[in-house]
């Protein structure tokens, strides 16, 4: 049987996305401070609270969500992206496979909708096998569009971007993958900073 591990409302994404709407990202790309006391004056500007470091920064945004602040190489580096899992659900069995895959691309359009009317249309939104699929490949996730389309990973994926070059590139990613490991379909908000190497069709340049 498959097993939810993560399942947050469309609604209560909704209230999350308006407050990430309102962070000053300027404030965030530069990096995240070494030092515990300075880390956590930095984090209660904007209103989190740090949790744990792991290539970057887990923290507790006001509304009780976890948020990921990714550094590619740990705390004192520019962040990348700042990432929060909508949905997640683990695979009990590959027999689950298609169940999950329903599941997620239900919940997916209920997200997306919500999305789009807060921020207008994508500029792009579409499947893993649509013949005008952004590259280079989703941020953080594989190399080379080949590769992506065998995995068929992201499986959907829809992106806002803004003329701002300081402005994130935001992200409605779904990951689906059937048996083994790491089966199950997981459904994250993105926001990719102009640190991130590979933000879709950015220029991936660094700070």
């Amino acid at each position: 049987m498959a097993s939810v591990i993560t399942d947050h409302p469309p609604r209560e994404v909704a209230v999350e996305l308006g407050a990430l709407l309102r962070v000053d990202w300027r404030a965030v790309w530069p990096g995240v401070p070494d030092g515990e006391a300075e880390r956590a004056e930095w984090c209660a500007g904007f209103g989190w609270q740090p949790l744990w470091s792991q290539s970057g920064l887990w923290v507790r945004t006001p509304r009780g969500g976890r948020l990921y602040l990714a550094s590619r190489a740990g705390l004192g580096r520019p962040v990348t992206r700042a990432a929060y899992t909508v949905w997640q659900v683990a695979e009990g069995a590959p027999s689950d496979g298609g169940a999950v895959l329903k599941a997620a691309l239900d919940r997916y359009a209920a997200h997306l909708a919500r999305m789009t009317a807060a921020l207008g249309a994508p500029g792009w939104e579409g499947a893993w096998d649509s013949p005008d699929f952004p590259e280079p490949p989703a941020p953080g996730r594989w190399s080379d569009a080949e590769e992506r389309r065998e995995l068929r990973a992201p499986y959907r994926l829809a992106q806002w971007r803004y003329p701002n070059p300081l402005a994130p590139v935001i992200v409605l990613a779904l990951d689906h993958q059937e048996g083994g490991y790491a089966g199950g379909g997981t459904i994250s908000l993105t926001f990719h900073g102009p640190a991130d190497p590979k933000a879709l069709n950015g220029p991936g340049w660094l700070l």
